[in-house]
C-alpha cells in the first residue's frame, strides 16, 4: 500500500468519511427499493447527477441543519401515509443534505435547486403546466402573426397559414427543453462560482431561475412565430434547426451572461474553514436514526405500490354501457361507439392519469387539442392518430357537482374538502359521436357525487 494511499484513509477515518458513505449508500438503496429503474432514464435525472458532484460547494464547519431535519421528516411522513414517490425523493433528497452538513460543512443553496430539476415533482409541474402554456402560445404567436398581415387562423395549438397546418407540439414548453435549459442555468451558475470564488444566496437563486422560465417562454414564442412565418414544417430539417438556435440565442446566451451579472452584483465570498473540521457530533448521532427512517418508508412504500390498489372507483349509473372496474380505481365503460375512463383522483396534491401521457403510452399522438364548451362546461378535445388509426378524444375533471378543467380549480377544492374530483375521459371515432355522448353525460349528470 502506497504512502499516499495509506495517509489519504487515516484522513478519511479521522473525519469519519467511512461513515458518511454509509450514510449516503443508505440513502441510495432506499432510492432503489422505492423508485423504478425508469426514473433513472429521465434527461433531467441524468443531466442532474452529472451536474451533482459539481455543485456541491461547502463552507463553514460542519453544523446541525434543523431546517433540513424538519423538511425530511415532514416529507418523509407524507411519503409513508399517501405513499407518493415525489415526497420520498425529497425526504432522501434533505437527508443528503443534511448528512453533509453534519460531515462536511455547509452547502450552497445550488444543490437545492438541482435536486428539484431532477425531482419527479418537476416532471408533473411540466406536464400540468405545459399544455395550457402551448395553448396560449399558440394564441399569441396566432396575434403576432394576425397584426403583421397574414391570414392565419388558430384553433387550441393548432395554426394555418396558407393551406399549411402548424402544431404547438410537445417540444414546445415540454419537460425535454425546460429541464435542459434549468440545469444549463445550474451548469452556468457552477461555472461563475468557481471563477469568481462569489456564491449567490437562496433568493436571487430564485430570481435567476425564475428570469430562465421567462426567457423560454419568450424562446418558444419566437420559434413558434417563426416557424409558421417561413412555413417550415416539422419535416423540414430546419425545423430543429430553427429550434436549437432560439434555445441558443433567446435561452443560453442570455442566461449566460445573466448569471455573471448577478454574481457580480449580488454574490458574496463565503468563509471557508481552512482546516479539517470534524463531524457534528449530535449531526452524527441522528443521521443513524434518519438512515433507518429512510429504508423503513422506502420499504414500506415499495410494499404498499405494489400490493392491489385500494382505490375505491367512481360511482356510475349508466344504461347502454359495459363497466370494467380496473386497476388503480380506474373504471372503464363502453359500447359499439364511444369509450369512456373515470380515474379517481386520491388527493388534491397528485398527479392525475392525464391522457396527454396514457394515450401516447399506446402509441397515439395528439393532434389539434384545444378548448371547447359543451353544455356550458369547458373541457379539452383532441384528435389521437396512430398510423390509419384516427379518433377524438375529451376530458375534463369533475365531481359529480363542479366540471372543470381549471388545475387550479379542482385542486383547491379538494383542499378545503370538496367532494374527491376524477378526470373523465371520452374517446369516439367521429367528433359528431364524441360530442353527443357528452352531452349527454353533462344532461344526465351520471356521474355520482365521490366522498
Amino acid at each position: 500500500m502506497s504512502p499516499m494511499f495509506k495517509y489519504a484513509a487515516r484522513v478519511a477515518i479521522a473525519r469519519n468519511y467511512h461513515l458518511l458513505g454509509i450514510f449516503l449508500f443508505v440513502g441510495m438503496a432506499g432510492g432503489a427499493i422505492a423508485f423504478p429503474l425508469t426514473f433513472l432514464s429521465n434527461s433531467n435525472v441524468l443531466l442532474g447527477l452529472c451536474l451533482f458532484p459539481f455543485g456541491m460547494f461547502f463552507y463553514h464547519k460542519p453544523r446541525f441543519s434543523y431546517i433540513y431535519l424538519g423538511l425530511m421528516l415532514c416529507f418523509g411522513v407524507m411519503g409513508y401515509i399517501y405513499n407518493v414517490r415525489t415526497f420520498y425523493f425529497f425526504m432522501i433528497a434533505f437527508y443528503f443534505l443534511f448528512v453533509f452538513e453534519a460531515f462536511v460543512g455547509k452547502i450552497n443553496s445550488i444543490v437545492f435547486f438541482l435536486l428539484g430539476f431532477m425531482s419527479p415533482f418537476f416532471y408533473q409541474v411540466s406536464v400540468i403546466l405545459g399544455f395550457p402554456i402551448r395553448l396560449q402560445l399558440s394564441h399569441w404567436a396566432g396575434n403576432i402573426l394576425a397584426a403583421s398581415g397574414l391570414d392565419i387562423q388558430v384553433d387550441g395549438n393548432m395554426m394555418v397559414l396558407n393551406g399549411a397546418l402548424f402544431t404547438v407540439d410537445d417540444a414546445c414548453m415540454g419537460l425535454s427543453m425546460l429541464a435542459i435549459s434549468m440545469l444549463m442555468g445550474v451548469a452556468a451558475i457552477i461555472h461563475h462560482y468557481r471563477r469568481s470564488g462569489l456564491q449567490l444566496n437562496f433568493f436571487a437563486l430564485g430570481a435567476f431561475f425564475l428570469l430562465v422560465t421567462v426567457l423560454n417562454v419568450v424562446s418558444n414564442l419566437i420559434r413558434i412565430v417563426l416557424l409558421v412565418f417561413f412555413q417550415i414544417l416539422p419535416e423540414n430539417p430546419m425545423h430543429d434547426v430553427t429550434g436549437m438556435a432560439c434555445l441558443t440565442l433567446y435561452v443560453v446566451v442570455p442566461m449566460y451572461f445573466l448569471s455573471q451579472h448577478l454574481i457580480k452584483k449580488f454574490g458574496s465570498k463565503p468563509y471557508v474553514v481552512d482546516s479539517p473540521a470534524t463531524p457534528h457530533i449530535l449531526g452524527k448521532s441522528v443521521a443513524f436514526i434518519l438512515s433507518v427512517l429512510v429504508i423503513v418508508t422506502g420499504i414500506h412504500i415499495d410494499q404498499t405500490r405494489s400490493a392491489p390498489s385500494r382505490m375505491t372507483h367512481a360511482k356510475v349509473e349508466v344504461e347502454g354501457f359495459q363497466t370494467v372496474r380496473m386497476e388503480d380505481g380506474i373504471t372503464k365503460l363502453h359500447n359499439d361507439e364511444v369509450l369512456i375512463y373515470i380515474k379517481p383522483i386520491t388527493e388534491f396534491f397528485t398527479g392525475e392519469h392525464t391522457p396527454l401521457i396514457c394515450w401516447k403510452g399506446s402509441g397515439y399522438e395528439f393532434r389539434g387539442i384545444s378548448k371547447t364548451s359543451v353544455e356550458a362546461n369547458e373541457i379539452y378535445i383532441g384528435r389521437l392518430e396512430k398510423g390509419n388509426e384516427v379518433l377524438f378524444t375529451a376530458w375534463w375533471y369533475s365531481n359529480g357537482i363542479v366540471s372543470t378543467i381549471n388545475q387550479w380549480d379542482w385542486r383547491s377544492r379538494m383542499l378545503v374538502g370538496e367532494d374527491r374530483f376524477s378526470l373523465i375521459n371520452v374517446t369516439a371515432e367521429s367528433q359528431q359521436i364524441l360530442l353527443e355522448n357528452i352531452k349527454s353525460i353533462f344532461d344526465n349528470k351520471w356521474l355520482a357525487r365521490q366522498k
